[in-house]
């Protein structure tokens, strides 16, 4: 008998869970394959997404936090220090909590504020020895590639190569997509192919992208080939689409900057 148990917005059953151990184990592979240098980067077709997933509960459609579990692996194998990039357009407010007392794991996420879970202020910073290891960057609703690009330019690269990971895990949710109905932001294909191959070329040639959210089937596998394109280094063929955004995101950098002074 299959037996459901419904917490908040996750469904917990039998094939709930076998479905999450697929998806876990996707990323595992992917992780092996890049510690026994078979691939240097690699795109891990996964559902269900993990990044809502705390140590001890699920929550937004996730069962198992994959770019937790993929991250400890990696650094059980020997790779010392793992910079996640969160670019789904929904905080990941589990992968924060797991690593937020933990200096050899960067967590940096780029987010729709106000909108679920309502987590990921700017503030929000890490405790411990972990302070400082979590940057938010919530941006408003309308927010599109010039401002992700100026973000990328004045934080995630800057901060990525300080750091110097030993590999990368992109917690890639392409709802950030302009037509993905459950954000408002305004990111086209082009841009997650900018920022894929701006952490390749400027961060580390070792990075692992999983799928997180993204809930539009026409723009989604669009948005996923232009990650890949990225990764393999080929040339990008679509256009970059610019929209009229919101003001204020120089604010909002400059926030994230004083917010942390004394560790970047």
């Amino acid at each position: 008998m299959n037996h459901i148990i419904t917490t908040g917005s996750v469904d917990y059953s039998n094939i709930h869970y076998e479905h999450a151990l697929l998806s876990a184990f996707g990323c595992l592979t992917a992780g092996e394959m890049l510690l026994q240098d078979e691939v240097k980067n690699a795109f891990v077709l996964n559902r269900p997404p993990g990044h809502h997933t705390y140590a001890d509960r699920g929550g937004g459609f996730c069962y198992l936090n994959n770019a937790a579990i993929l991250t400890r692996y990696l650094q059980m194998h020997g790779m010392e220090k793992i910079m996640i990039v969160d670019w789904d357009a929904h905080h990941g407010n589990g992968t924060e909590s797991i690593f937020y007392d933990d200096p050899s794991v960067l967590y940096t996420s780029i987010h729709q504020s106000p909108l679920y879970p309502g987590t990921g202020e700017i503030q929000d910073t890490g405790v411990g020895k972990g302070e400082g290891y979590t940057i938010n960057i919530p941006v408003p609703p309308g927010t599109g590639h010039n401002s992700y690009m100026k973000i990328f330019s004045e934080i995630i690269l800057p901060v990525g190569k300080q750091f110097h990971p030993d590999a990368v895990v992109v917690s890639a949710g392409q709802d950030s997509h302009k037509n993905d109905p459950l954000s408002s932001l305004c990111l086209c294909a082009g841009s997650y192919y900018t920022m894929t191959r701006q952490i390749l070329t400027s961060i580390t040639p070792n990075v692992i992208g999983i799928l997180e959210g993204g809930y539009n089937l026409t723009s989604l596998p669009i948005c996923i080939h232009a990650i890949v394109t990225a990764l393999q280094k080929k040339k990008f063929t679509g256009d970059i689409e610019k929209v009229n955004e919101p003001d204020g995101i120089m604010q909002n950098i400059k926030s994230v900057k004083s917010t942390h002074p004394n560790w970047w």
